[in-house]
């Protein structure tokens, strides 16, 4: 695994792996030993969040674009030729109302964030067809699972209502909260994502990754209350940089995922809320590998 300096903990389950620490000094060095023996790669690297983007649209080009040309440069390097399942995102797409968005929906990126999102999956075409690598671009839904360092991060909407639920908080959402969102449990996100890599009908594919049904963001926020039991619901205006980058409605067409991979989502929202909630009481440290696992478990 490869991971950038981090002043945090390594989790747990870190001496399981083999453990890269990306020097920025020598990034070549670092893919490079990442890359040794792999055949598949989980390509989740970059820094996220539409607003943070577009606050500093050059530290975003860094951590992103730039980070992924030194990646893509030691696939070039190596002689592995690696199948690469890229983690991009449903805010490429240009809004559409209502309507299921197929992976032939126009792309018009309202943040830095998905601009960069987009410039990624062609990077992962170009060097495809240069023979460096093959690639499953997987354009994700809203995802979401037990996350403890929710509080402090600027995205990840229904985590951080989960934790303000669990604090007796009231649960913040801007608007009327009528748009559309396709919220997609972290168990069948790294199944979708593993069979990415194991099924050849995904190779060289563009797939919309979601649950494939939609759910609107003030009925999420009542399914978390209900399953929390705690926070009232307030509804705010929204501010000018969260306004900006709005998607308004978005619905999912998943066919051709669910075609290629033989398999969709087996959770819908509020059986994914009972696994939050059932991992927020086990007993055993929480963590997205430990929920995913209970999920499919129990799924």
């Amino acid at each position: 695994m490869l991971a950038r300096p981090t002043p945090q903990p390594a989790p747990g389950w870190a001496d399981e792996v083999d453990w890269v620490v990306l020097d920025p000094a020598d990034r070549p060095r670092a893919f490079e030993h990442a890359l040794d023996g792999v055949s598949v790669v989980f390509n989740l690297a970059g820094s996220s969040g539409a607003v943070a983007s577009n606050t500093d649209p050059l530290a975003s080009l860094e951590s992103n674009c730039a980070q992924q040309l030194h990646f893509f440069k030691a696939c070039e390097r190596s002689a592995a030729m690696p199948h690469v399942v890229f983690a991009s995102s449903r805010l490429v797409y240009a809004q559409a109302g209502s309507e299921p968005v197929t992976e032939q929906h126009p792309v018009a990126p309202a943040s830095v964030y998905a601009a960069h999102k987009q410039c990624i999956e062609s990077y992962h075409r170009i060097f495809a067809e240069r023979g460096a690598l093959s690639f499953t671009v997987c354009r994700i839904s809203n995802p979401y699972g037990w996350d403890e360092k929710a509080p402090g991060k600027a995205h990840g909407f229904i985590n951080a209502l989960v934790q303000r639920a669990l604090a007796r908080e009231p649960l913040t959402i801007f608007g009327n909260g009528r748009q559309l969102r396709d919220y997609l449990y972290i168990a069948d996100l790294v199944q979708l994502l593993r069979l990415c890599a194991e099924r050849a009908e995904a190779r060289n594919e563009l797939l919309n990754i979601g649950c494939g049904a939609s759910v609107s963001i003030i009925d999420a926020a009542r399914i978390i209350q209900r399953a929390f039991g705690g926070g009232p619901i307030e509804c705010r205006p929204w501010p000018k940089e969260y306004a900006a980058v709005e998607s308004g409605d978005y619905v999912a067409d998943v066919s051709k995922a669910r075609a290629a991979l033989g398999r969709s989502a087996i959770h819908d929202f509020t059986a994914g809320i009972d696994r939050v909630h059932a991992v927020v009481s086990e007993p055993a440290p929480h963590s997205a590998f430990a929920e995913a696992a209970l999920g499919q478990g129990r799924g």
